[in-house]
């Protein structure tokens, strides 16, 4: 049986991404950003219409938290995996071409206002029970040359998300809640590289709420922040 980790971890590039959310900036900003991260190639998938999706999944996540009673100080969250996933977020995998540095913190000091989960990552969590719609799509060509039309990458997503959805998804976890997710599903591990079912469940994503408890868990000990901050 799996067993809940204690901590939860943040993985960033560089002190300008470490507890930011895009969300956060004026739409004509965030936009430029994908685009050079688009550009330099670290996170070609970045399509144009991740901006769109990435609103859309976040007012869920904020709803759907405020629903279950809990009050959320932040609009948008800031992430972390819980437990870790150094090879998922290491040099050269998803997201980028070099090491990241990464914040671990104990899942002790937030309380139930001010964290939730999903199982995996929230975007892909929703859109296996709600796909984003077609205008966030990026067509591109297929192999044959054909351009395909809207109508289709819709109907496409649709049977890829029914290949995969599992009942964990499309759901926002509370803290007392995610001990029993994790008993009955199982923490996802390694299991996405051998078993094609569990291809996309890489991690679970924790939403915080509240960066208070963060600063002073960090200001409470005798290291600087950035001490905190170990590079893999």
């Amino acid at each position: 049986m799996d067993i809940l980790p204690t901590f939860i971890t943040h993985y960033y590039w560089g002190k300008h991404e470490m507890l930011k959310n895009l969300c956060n900036l004026p739409l004509n900003e965030a936009e430029i950003i994908i685009a050079n991260l688009r550009s330099s190639g670290k996170r070609v998938w970045l399509h144009s219409g991740y901006l769109k999706d990435r609103h859309r999944v976040e007012e869920w996540l904020y709803h759907e938290f405020e629903n279950k009673g809990k009050k959320p100080r932040l609009r948008h969250p800031l992430y972390f995996v819980l437990g870790e996933n150094d090879d998922f977020f290491s040099k050269n995998g998803f997201f980028s071409d070099k090491e990241p540095a990464k914040l671990q913190l104990p899942l002790a000091i937030f309380t139930s206002d001010t964290i939730s989960f999903t199982y995996p990552d929230s975007m892909t969590s929703l859109n296996l029970v709600s796909p984003p719609p077609p205008d966030t799509y990026e067509l591109r060509p297929r192999e044959d040359g054909q351009m395909p039309t809207l109508e289709e990458i819709d109907e496409e997503m649709r049977r890829f998300a029914e290949s995969y959805r599992k009942p964990q998804h499309g759901q926002v976890f509370t803290l007392s809640e995610i001990a029993d997710v994790v008993k009955r599903y199982g923490m996802p591990g390694t299991k996405w590289q051998s078993e094609p079912q569990w291809r996309i469940d890489r991690y679970i994503e924790a939403q915080v709420w509240d960066e208070c408890p963060i600063w002073e868990f960090l200001s409470t000990n005798t290291l600087d922040c950035n001490d905190y901050s170990k590079q893999l």
